[in-house]
């Protein structure tokens, strides 16, 4: 069987044939294919021809054959005269002479090749056989570097994580070089990150590096390499290791920085058959790297169907296996987003409460890559709108949608009273829980200003506050208990009252979504004793002690700050609490209002909805959902950082950044309210800037 390309796009299957064996011209021999791999030269030829290609043709020169001993070869792809003053010095590649496998005459996409004797070359029997095909490539990149001069560690800048890329990068470093790849495409950062994890090599989409010893460009883009004669230190070197694209245009003020900087150019093309013989000790010697780098193991009647993934530029290495039919070989790669394990023991199978839990999936990546390289080919330089591109990128995992759109804006105030108020820990009495309530009804505090400005639906939910409420349109009644007992000397409340007020808060949202999907929802609380609550939940779970967790709350003054943390030492000092188990924490030393956010969080996870916390006591309750199912974490966005010294701690458990530091402590969700309208102006700019192309801007590599 062997592949021909008999037009453009067009890879037929034939029989092989069987007459060509019969008249091998000297110096020739016929070979079994055991494995080729695609190049993008195959894919490019496949697509798009050649002026010196002459159809029909078996493309293919990446490949491992073996011969009729049973001895395994690699094939340097050329067939040279061996006369003229290149082949004398050993620059066989420069051959004017030069015949290429696979284009000037029929190359490894079939069972057999006929190949000139003296191309070939042995392989040791402990090389896998699929690694192998990687010796044109790695040979290349040989040439490059024996054209360099270098001292070890000096930095190399490369251009385009592609496969040559990678494998330059690979390189570089068993030379004890220090690599940086400037790869453009998110896609393929993503795509690449087990082989960089594995090579310990850094890539990235820019740098602010300069200077470089070395500089490599393994891609096509004209302006990569003008960035890198303008990365290039002076006295430094550059490697013009990939042709670039046709008929652009460098400018005269680049080119003269080649003049003042006396950097030193080498063009590099192909290699030669001893640089294929250097690439074996290689390929050895990072045998699982490589491996790392193989797309796929397919069987040959695959080829066409791969030829246009070759041309995208997203993937790595295909490889045609002429041992194989129709399969394809699967190739190992690192698990990625597990759910987290969640222990439910505790709770009824039926139940609300671990209904919801179980229902919380992670915030899936999958749309990671093409959202990041929307909101970078946006007109305006990398990174330049900041935490707001994060935003940008958040928002559209979060709805799984590369536009996403914010319509229903919902903010929710859990109020309850705490019995550690007893204590003494606050600077004003338990009753003003009540009278704030009846302030956010009015619509008089500051919250009711944030919302009716940004247009957020704000409900007011009364978890537990020491008080009856007249019914209200704003006002929620989940009330569990007229306030929790005091946790100095008591559990906060029992187990049924905690998974009651999860239960509330999850009820809450769950029938506000109901009513009018929402879109993202704020959570703030009202609850005067709760920043002990926090702070004593916080330093559970993050190990911080109360030192460091405790902060002035409602404005303690300096005596009542040293009462508070004596409070809150002794308070943990009686409980045994497992750090690991949020149900527990929250029943021993939570509040109801904490209690209705977290059930709240996990409510609007189990629904992929953005959850915006607010500060340190709507945070303490996010990190209590994180702990009961850690799965929540990529729904969650931070809205400010507050004064409270326990709240940086609680983001910093979670990996979340605050989005803005307005030095506020005032609760009651007006952090989460501003960072909402924030999250509706990032979800704008997604979906309303133009592009690059289509403002018909210029576009650099580095933007």
């Amino acid at each position: 069987m062997k592949m021909i390309l008999t037009g453009l796009g067009r890879l037929e299957i034939s029989p092989d044939d069987n007459e060509k064996r019969d008249n091998i011209t000297k110096g020739f021999i016929e070979a079994r294919v055991l494995c080729c791999a695609i190049c993008r030269t195959d894919a490019k030829m496949w697509e798009q021809g050649h002026r010196d290609l002459l159809f029909p043709r078996v493309l293919g020169h990446e490949m491992v054959v073996q011969d009729k001993k049973d001895q395994r070869h690699i094939v340097w792809p050329g067939k040279s005269c061996g006369k003229c003053r290149f082949c004398n010095s050993g620059r066989e590649n420069l051959c004017e002479e030069m015949k290429i496998t696979g284009f000037h005459s029929d190359g490894g996409f079939a069972n057999n090749a006929i190949l000139p004797k003296e191309s070939l070359i042995p392989i040791p029997n402990d090389l896998d056989t699929h690694v192998a095909c990687f010796a044109e490539p790695v040979g290349c990149v040989i040439n490059a570097f024996e054209k360099l001069s270098f001292k070890k560690n000096e930095r190399v800048l490369i251009y385009g994580a592609g496969t040559m890329g990678l494998i330059t990068a690979l390189y570089a470093g068993d030379l004890g070089l220090t690599p940086l790849i400037i790869e453009k495409s998110e896609d393929k950062i993503k795509h690449i990150d087990h082989f960089l994890q594995a090579a310990d090599i850094e890539c990235t989409k820019e740098t602010h590096k300069s200077e470089f010893d070395l500089v490599i460009n393994t891609c096509a883009d004209f302006i990569a390499f003008s960035q890198g004669i303008v990365k290039v230190g002076k006295g430094g070197q550059i490697s013009f290791f990939s042709g670039i694209s046709k008929n652009e245009q460098i400018e005269t003020n680049l080119l003269n920085l080649i003049h003042y900087k006396e950097v030193r150019m080498s063009g590099v093309y192909g290699m030669t058959r001893d640089h294929m013989k250097k690439s074996i000790p290689f390929m050895q010697a990072h045998e699982k790297k490589l491996k790392l780098l193989i797309e796929k193991i397919a069987a040959p009647q695959q080829a066409p169907e791969m030829m246009a993934n070759v041309l995208s530029g997203k993937y790595l290495k295909f490889i045609l296996d002429f041992n194989l039919t129709k399969k394809t070989l699967e190739i190992d790669k690192p698990l990625k987003n597990s759910t987290p394990e969640v222990n439910l023991n505790n709770l009824d199978s039926q139940s609300l409460c671990r209904q919801i839990i179980e229902a919380v999936i992670p915030l899936p990546d999958n749309m990671l890559a093409a959202a990041t390289t929307k909101i970078d080919e946006k007109t305006k330089p990398l990174g330049a709108l900041g935490r707001l591109e994060e935003l940008a990128i958040q928002m559209s995992l979060i709805q799984n949608n590369l536009n996403p759109e914010i319509r229903q804006k919902s903010l929710f105030v859990f109020a309850g009273d705490h019995g550690i108020t007893e204590e003494g820990v606050s600077a004003y009495p338990s009753e003003v829980t009540a009278q704030m309530v009846d302030n956010f009804l009015n619509g008089g505090a500051a919250i009711n200003v944030l919302c009716r400005h940004h247009n957020i639906d704000m409900k007011v939910v009364d978890m537990g506050v020491n008080r009856e409420f007249s019914s209200h349109p704003d006002l929620v009644i989940k009330k569990v208990a007229r306030g929790t007992r005091n946790f100095a000397i008591e559990d906060a409340m029992t187990k049924s009252q905690m998974i009651q007020g999860l239960e509330n808060g999850m009820a809450t949202f769950l029938e506000a979504f109901d009513k009018h999907p929402i879109d993202i929802v704020g959570l703030g609380e009202m609850g005067i004793g709760n920043t002990s609550s926090a702070s004593a939940i916080i330093s559970i779970i993050t190990g911080i002690s109360p030192s460091q967790a405790v902060g002035r709350g409602t404005g303690v003054d300096d005596k009542g700050l040293e009462h508070k943390l004596k409070v809150i030492e002794k308070a943990l000092e009686f409980h045994t609490i497992d750090n690991e188990n949020g149900f527990e924490i929250l029943q021993k030393v939570g509040g109801f209002e904490i209690a209705g956010i977290t059930g709240a969080v996990l409510a609007a996870a189990s629904k992929k909805i953005a959850i915006v916390l607010d500060g340190v006591i709507s945070t303490a309750a996010g990190l209590l959902a994180y702990i009961i199912n850690p799965a929540i974490q990529g729904y969650l966005v931070s809205g400010h950082q507050s004064v409270e010294k326990a709240h940086k701690a609680a983001l910093s458990h979670m990996n979340l950044t605050p989005l803005i530091d307005f030095n506020m402590r005032l609760g009651e969700g007006t952090g989460a309210a501003l960072a909402i309208d924030m999250a509706e102006t990032a979800c704008k700019i997604m979906t309303q800037m133009a592009s690059f192309d289509e403002a018909k801007v210029e576009k650099s590599f580095i933007k």
